[in-house]
């Protein structure tokens, strides 16, 4: 096992060396003076200009540069916002909690439904709700997310008013953001309204969760399915059959197990589609995460937060896939061999 860790921790590193590689590429490959790309200043005199090319070594190799760049990365310097001027990693710790909690939820619910719907479908294979299932999941998979979000912004909010349009709570209430995490902010405070700001953001959450959650869910109900059918088939399914185990004894003693040793690793292609996914749901749902940043650094030409959160996306992702990848070979034991 520890053989096994190591190579994934390789892994690891070989691909955030990749990844910083091209951020780093970035400040060069955009438009303008590298100086004002790698730093975020707008304005600045001859004298600082200068001080600026020794601190990111520009006038040196790029393998100088390179190493400076990562310098600064590890002490917290990613530069400052072209549009705020203020520091991009301030900026990323004040909209990364809203968008990981809000992943957070949505995988959650997807693993809650996907997976067990799934097992659902596969052990009434060729049965009416396999097949209703199997079309859900389809029909889920196909529809487009901003079109998804939309109806349920239609009818939930529009028509049935029910449910908050956009944002995360209401502005009647004030929460001390302490880790940006708003349940648990809500849930630490001592707000003599903390009851009702609690159901105000859970309000809030419950569409872009919703549609957030769809393609996970689809996914992992159509993985989990085809996978429960072919380990209904095989042959010591059909000897535990002759014994006269029930459809749910052989699900609990065979099927379950041997389902997820497959289902697992479909877990991190899902949180991967979430992650891409995340960034439409905040933008329809003005949710301020980190979705709704990028997409407006992007708009604005904002090149010091386009690559921190190109590089902090990307590492986080391949950070979960690292570790959902450990987590199956620790249920897997051949899988570390390979």
């Amino acid at each position: 096992m520890m053989y096994y860790l190591v190579r994934r921790l390789n892994l690891l590193l070989s691909t955030l060396f990749i990844l910083s590689i091209i951020t780093f590429s970035l400040g060069h490959l955009f438009p303008g003076d590298p100086v004002q790309n790698f730093s975020g200043l707008r304005e600045f005199d001859y004298e600082q200009y200068t001080i600026l090319q020794e601190k990111y070594k520009l006038d040196g190799s790029y393998i100088q540069q390179y190493l400076a760049f990562i310098s600064q990365v590890f002490n917290g310097d990613l530069g400052v916002s072209f549009n705020s001027q203020s520091p991009v990693i301030d900026e990323l710790f004040k909209v990364a909690p809203s968008s990981i909690e809000l992943s957070i939820y949505a995988m959650l619910l997807a693993i809650l439904v996907g997976i067990p719907l799934g097992f659902w479908a596969g052990l009434r294979h060729q049965k009416l709700i396999d097949y209703s299932l199997y079309s859900l999941s389809v029909i889920g998979n196909s529809i487009p997310l901003f079109w998804l979000g939309l109806m349920f912004i239609l009818l939930f909010s529009l028509n049935l008013n029910w449910l908050p349009m956009s944002g995360r709570i209401n502005l009647l209430y004030e929460i001390p953001q302490s880790t940006g995490f708003i349940l648990y902010d809500i849930l630490k405070s001592d707000l003599p309204y903390k009851s009702q700001a609690l159901y105000d953001a859970l309000a809030h959450l419950i569409l872009p969760t919703l549609t957030l959650a769809m393609v996970p869910i689809t996914l992992l109900l159509t993985t989990t399915r085809n996978t429960v059918i072919k380990v209904m088939q095989t042959n010591y399914i059909k000897a535990a059959q002759t014994k006269g185990l029930s459809t749910w004894q052989l699900a609990k003693r065979h099927v379950f197990r041997n389902t997820m040793l497959q289902v697992i690793p479909q877990i991190a292609l899902a949180f991967n589609v979430l992650m891409t996914s995340v960034m439409v749901t905040e933008v329809i749902f003005s949710w301020p995460g980190m979705g709704s940043w990028l997409i407006e650094a992007i708009y604005q030409r904002d090149y010091p937060v386009i690559k921190a959160g190109l590089l902090v996306v990307s590492a986080f992702i391949v950070f979960i896939h690292v570790c959902i990848d450990l987590l199956h070979a620790f249920t897997n034991p051949l899988y570390r061999k390979l």
